[in-house]
């Protein structure tokens, strides 16, 4: 693998300062942790949830001691407090990775497009189809944005006692309910459903990509938007027979149905 840039190794350290704060000071300030293997939906579920709590939310910030909403990609859970687990379909979440991965967004992922072109110099990465074979055995036996791989998240955090869990595709399919529920488990907070709805309407897709768009605008090198479909299923567009089964000899079949997903 490739050596990282002092860029990559600064935003390492924002993430060991953020861990370590979580790790510590969930259960005093309290923290409320979203935490979930990347493009699984926690961003989103993190800004429902502190507006739900009339708290801000801004993503990539150093910690301080304070109450507030915290998302991240945490894979032990010695010290979590307040965790509020997200999962996703790992067949969408591979292909929106695959898309962060090799295309400039507009939440400054210029540093890890560069070093993954580096590691899969692909002939045309546009090419979805004929790339993810490669690229899911890459992220599945090389990983280092996370380090650690979906299989190894679902083996710490699946039905772990005392989280409260959920899914994208739950959130997707009735947002303010589910919403109410992990704010009620998480908080023991009452979210109305009059305000749990307008919660959800305010950070629906149709808003969160005309808002991507207005950002993308003031910043160059842009190729993609961060929220890029929001799909249930998408993944049946850029999965063939041999990415398929290159989950299989990864051993995604039985995480995945611990999950309630089928390969």
């Amino acid at each position: 693998m490739k050596t990282l840039s002092f860029e990559r190794l600064k935003a390492r350290l924002r993430t060991t300062q953020k861990k370590a704060y979580a790790h510590a000071f969930s259960r005093i300030m309290p923290y409320y942790i979203i935490n979930e293997f990347p493009k699984s939906g926690g961003t989103w579920l993190s800004h429902m949830i502190a507006e739900a709590l009339d708290m801000e939310f801004v993503p990539n910030v150093r910690l301080r001691l304070e109450t507030r909403v915290v998302h991240g990609h945490f894979l032990h859970p010695l010290g979590l407090g307040n965790v509020v687990v997200i999962w996703r379909d790992p067949r969408d979440v591979l292909v929106s990775f695959y898309h962060h991965c090799f295309f400039r967004n507009e939440h400054r992922n210029a540093e890890l497009v560069r070093l993954m072109k580096l590691n899969l110099p692909f002939d045309d990465y546009w090419d979805v189809r004929a790339n993810l074979p490669q690229f899911i055995r890459f992220v599945s036996t090389t990983p280092f944005a996370p380090r650690f791989t979906w299989i190894s998240f679902v083996n710490a955090w699946a039905g772990r006692p005392g989280t409260v869990q959920t899914s994208y595709e739950k959130l997707r399919h009735d947002t303010a309910s589910e919403l109410a529920r992990i704010v009620g488990e998480l908080t023991g907070v009452c979210l109305l459903p009059d305000r749990a709805a307008q919660v959800a309407e305010n950070h629906s897709f149709a808003k969160a990509k005309a808002k991507a768009k207005a950002t993308s605008r003031t910043k160059e090198g842009v190729e993609m938007l961060f929220v890029r479909e929001g799909s249930t299923g998408g993944w049946r567009n850029h999965f063939s027979v041999e990415a398929i089964a290159e989950l299989e000899a990864l051993g995604y079949g039985e995480p995945m149905r611990r999950l309630g997903y089928e390969l």
